[in-house]
């Protein structure tokens, strides 16, 4: 796997923060009050790094929608048990452990993940002119050895750290975009295409 240079990792957090804030927007409409997306950082990594950054000691809810571009692979919204029973509770005004999910929780989880990556795969789609088809979204729930565990050791993953404001509150979670070397170069090709755009 070739790493991207800062330049194309600058590039690539500035074209995260552009895809969430629309999905700010579309959640700030549901929600009805103004919501904050922003992406502080972005790593590349494997499968296994990605399983060991993301341990915790609670269980975390991702939810995973297949994409098809020019660039294949997996997007997953992921957000530690707690953060994702708040996000739950902002939408639906329940709060219940996690084992008690009810499908309407476990709706309003898949439908906020739903939200969050297609608003993030329309921008990307306008940004490289690309054409994307995606599946329905999964809500993955478990360790994060569990929500990855059908990803190969192959894979390469873009980790973004994100962060939800939404009121007084501040909400931690990632976004992983799951690619093979293939699709990364084909990515690459679209990240070089954006800065040369933007000169």
């Amino acid at each position: 796997m070739i790493p991207f240079n800062e330049l194309q990792k600058d590039a690539l957090c500035e074209i995260f923060n552009i895809s969430v804030s629309q999905a700010a927007g579309a959640l700030s409409e549901i929600l009805q009050q103004k919501i904050h997306l922003t992406v502080p950082s972005v790593e590349i990594c494997d499968t296994t790094t990605a399983i060991k950054y993301l341990d915790q000691k609670e269980d975390i809810c991702g939810v995973s929608q297949r994409f098809r571009s020019d660039f294949d692979g997996h997007a997953v919204l992921i957000f530690p048990e707690s953060r994702s029973l708040e996000l739950v509770r902002l939408m639906v005004g329940i709060d219940v452990p996690l084992d008690q999910l009810t499908e309407m929780e476990k709706d309003a989880l898949n439908e906020i993940g739903n939200i969050v990556l297609n608003s993030c795969l329309a921008s990307l789609s306008d940004m490289f002119n690309q054409q994307f088809d995606c599946d329905i979204p999964q809500l993955l729930i478990g360790d994060s050895q569990t929500v990855l565990s059908s990803y190969s050791d192959n894979s390469v993953l873009i980790l973004l750290q994100i962060k939800f404001i939404v009121g007084m509150e501040e909400l931690e979670g990632h976004i992983l975009f799951v690619v093979n070397t293939k699709s990364l170069d084909a990515l690459t090709d679209s990240v070089n295409n954006f800065l040369l755009a933007i000169k």
